[in-house]
């Protein structure tokens, strides 16, 4: 096929395929009569070339194509010209695409809307990626699909495409692979594609072009349908009340049902984005409780000062979880597709946190967002300083607070770094705390400003401004609180619905008590046994601002774990954890959840804590117990543990060597704590030797997850990505959310606007 410039594509050849991509970024890849003339031209050549055999269509990463050009028509509209092209153009588009002398392959990621949804129905073949969504949004401007819906019925049949087009509702990929509008659905669609182009490319244009005339007879579109489209679509594009309205929706962002901006001055919205398509998606909560099919964005899920502050596009985030297991693939995947992840820094070293930061600041897109965890650490206060200088020197501006029980003088010193005031004398926070709680009296440090004797401590020491304090110590140590209950961490087994309720009104007490502004009110989100929809939804309805998620993570291509871990994770039930004893704080039996479906660990670990309670020394195990740890727990003498152990205190800890050499009780939990860092090593390694002394954290959330996704692409780990969970997750905890309402509604409930949480 000769190669032709296009200013709306872009073309390329690959021996007997043509791959065409829709390219209007600046319009969202909405549909003018420039794109529809080009498309037409494409797939003409195509069938006349004797060469080419399938052509595949494909938009941008975020939107396939959006339908019609508002802009476009409002410009007409204004230049007093016709608001519509001919729309027999379109309808002969999608004519060649079902019926010329070439297979069509629509290859959809992201939204496809209204004429873009034609375009899918027309194809021969559609191919598409958890991320992509449908919707006839024609409606809600009094305008018909009357072009779309003959090839659409073709493909899903009547009642479906008439429940898309009255309803205006979007469908999500899941939806749409199961009524036929998508036929092959994957998280990698690009390697989907692949696998069908490995067949179709052996197939001859002779061939083809006999099969689709065949098609032609078999299924034909009748003249009369078209007539009839034809004239609907004129008409509804020549009423002016509908010209109005697009017109009013592309000047000044207004859906005909919604009262006009308090400004009158017109205020261009830009051609709908993949972010903010003109469906019912768009319209704020309170109105959707009133549009019809309760349709709700997952972006309107939780409070937009999380997202403001963060910089992201979703109320959400994943946990940190040590030693990379939250990685840096997987905090650049999140962060790239809008959502904030947080690196897990537990037991790193510096130089690799700092590499680590690095990497992921080289591997996200610009203006994308990317979170560190900051983990306390009493036992060397200054390696917790020196990690927050590190902070500092990046620009790290959220950070992940874990295992606090106290403010301390680094955590501080990065809260109040980020404090100053604009021209205008407005408070700037540029270094953002989400402190994870599971008990209010620790909560009610983060709500309550800084303590003043660490304000004084860092103001004497030169490392935060007389400003800085004075500003410290008006606002919230922390701007977010993370609720943990049931979780893999430190969570104390707490229960989320006992749990959110009461530390929101801890936030809404001390807000009023420090009289903080507005604006620094402490956001309050929702973390542990998030692993189904229905949880997510759960967390929204008790009050959650974000949600943040954990275990689930820890099973998909990026985390920074052993296959043979995820083999493990992948397969468990809801049942298939236990509370064991925490290695980090082994000696006040604080306690984690793990795996215990195939590992002993948490029966070990529990074993070594009950010997510690009843033993003042290693020597006072009797001779059988004593075997026991060796030949069972450790593989290894007591000796050689304790020798291993003293070689590293000597050269990180002399001052608790010398502790331990004077203390036989500590020295005893400090050779059983090697026991907790051995099974860790085994897990993430994924040694075959020890596998039953894995040490795993993890939440029953994991369980939960691996049903939800039963029988899906995503069952098989090496098939789930932390991005594409987190995004149907939010997607079909949106869509739960509209069917409840739904429901309730339909049983004669009123559907009461909320208000915005601020």
């Amino acid at each position: 096929m000769d190669r032709l410039t296009y200013s709306t594509l872009r073309l390329r050849e690959q021996g007997t395929v043509l791959f065409v991509r829709i390219h209007r970024p600046e319009a969202g890849n909405a549909i003018n009569a420039d794109l529809v003339h080009e498309l037409n031209d494409v797939f003409s050549r195509a069938s006349d070339s004797p060469t080419t055999t399938v052509v595949v269509l494909e938009g941008l990463p975020e939107v396939f194509c959006f339908g019609a050009d508002f802009h476009a028509i409002s410009d007409a509209a204004r230049q007093g010209q016709d608001t519509a092209f001919d729309p027999e153009h379109m309808f002969e588009l999608f004519r060649r695409m079902a019926y010329g002398d070439v297979f069509t392959i629509a290859h959809v990621r992201g939204k496809s809307n209204a004429g873009g949804v034609g375009l899918v129905a027309a194809s021969d073949v559609v191919i598409a990626n958890e991320s992509a969504t449908f919707s006839l949004s024609e409606l809600l401007f009094g305008l018909i699909p009357a072009v779309v819906l003959p090839y659409l019925i073709r493909r899903t049949g009547f009642q479906r495409a008439h429940y898309l087009a009255a309803t205006t509702q979007t469908i999500d990929a899941w939806q749409a692979h199961e009524w036929g509008l998508i036929d092959a659905l994957d998280a990698d669609s690009e390697a989907l594609l692949r696998r069908h182009l490995r067949r179709l490319e052996r197939l001859s244009k002779k061939g083809i072009a006999r099969y689709k005339a065949y098609l032609r007879e078999l299924s034909p579109i009748p003249e009369h349908s078209k007539n009839v489209a034809l004239a609907t679509n004129r008409e509804v594009f020549a009423d002016p009340d509908n010209v109005r309205a697009i017109q009013r929706y592309a000047d000044q962002g207004v859906f005909p049902w919604e009262d006009a901006p308090a400004d009158p001055a017109p205020v261009r919205r830009e051609q709908p984005s993949p972010q903010t398509p003109p469906t019912e998606a768009t319209v704020e909560p309170q109105h959707h409780a009133r549009a019809a099919g309760f349709a709700i964005s997952p972006q309107a899920l939780g409070n937009p000062r999380f997202r403001e502050a963060h910089g992201i596009d979703y109320n959400y985030a994943a946990g940190a979880m040590y030693k990379g297991i939250a990685s840096v693939e997987l905090v650049t995947a999140l962060g790239n597709a809008g959502m904030l992840g947080f690196f897990g820094t537990g037991g790193l070293a510096l130089d690799v946190i700092d590499d680590a930061i690095t990497r992921i600041k080289g591997e996200l897109r610009p203006g994308r967002a990317y979170g560190m965890n900051l983990l306390s650490n009493p036992q060397e206060p200054e390696l917790e300083m020196r990690t927050v200088e590190l902070f500092l020197r990046h620009g790290v501006r959220s950070v992940e607070a874990s295992a606090y029980l106290a403010p301390t003088p680094a955590l501080v010193r990065y809260r109040l770094t980020g404090l100053s005031t604009d021209a205008s004398g407005r408070i700037r926070q540029d270094h953002h705390i989400v402190a994870k709680v599971s008990r209010t009296e620790v909560a009610e440090r983060f709500l309550r400003p800084a303590p003043a004797p660490l304000i004084r401590e860092l103001l004497d020491r030169g490392l935060v401004t007389s400003d800085q304090a004075e500003l410290g110590r008006r606002l919230p140590l922390a701007q977010d609180l993370c609720v943990e209950a049931d979780s893999a961490g430190h969570t104390d087994g707490g229960n989320a619905y006992i749990l959110m309720p009461a530390m929101r009104a801890l936030r809404d007490r001390v807000t009023r008590e420090e009289n903080h502004p507005h604006a620094a009110a402490v956001r309050v989100g929702a973390a542990g046994g998030i692993g189904a929809p229905e949880a997510a939804l759960a967390a929204f309805v008790l009050g959650a601002e974000f949600i943040m998620t954990g275990s689930i993570n820890q099973c998909t291509v990026e985390a920074g774990t052993s296959d043979a871990v995820k083999d493990i994770l992948q397969d468990l039930g809801v049942h298939d954890t236990d509370y064991a004893p925490a290695g980090d704080m082994f000696e006040v039996g604080a306690r984690v959840q793990a795996v215990k479906r195939g590992s002993f660990f948490p029966a070990r670990a529990q074993k070594l804590y009950e010997l510690y309670l009843r033993h003042d020394a290693i020597e006072d195990l009797d001779a059988r117990t004593r075997a026991t740890l060796e030949e069972k727990y450790f593989k290894r003498s007591l000796d050689e543990v304790w020798e291993e152990t003293r070689a590293h205190l000597s050269r990180r800890f002399p001052d608790r060597l010398v502790a331990a050499e004077q203390s036989p009780k500590q020295k005893m939990a400090l050779i059983f704590r090697w026991y907790f860092v051995h099974s860790t090593r085994l897990a993430m390694s994924g040694s075959a030797e020890q596998r039953v002394d894995y040490q795993i954290h993890c939440g029953p959330a994991m369980g939960a997850f691996n049903t939800w996704v039963k029988g899906t692409s995503l069952e098989p780990w090496r098939s789930r990505k932390a991005d594409v969970i987190a995004e149907r997750l939010l997607g079909e905890t949106a869509a739960l959310l509209g069917q409840r309402l739904g429901a309730y509604a339909a049983h004669g409930g009123p559907v009461i606007p909320a208000k915005t949480a601020e």
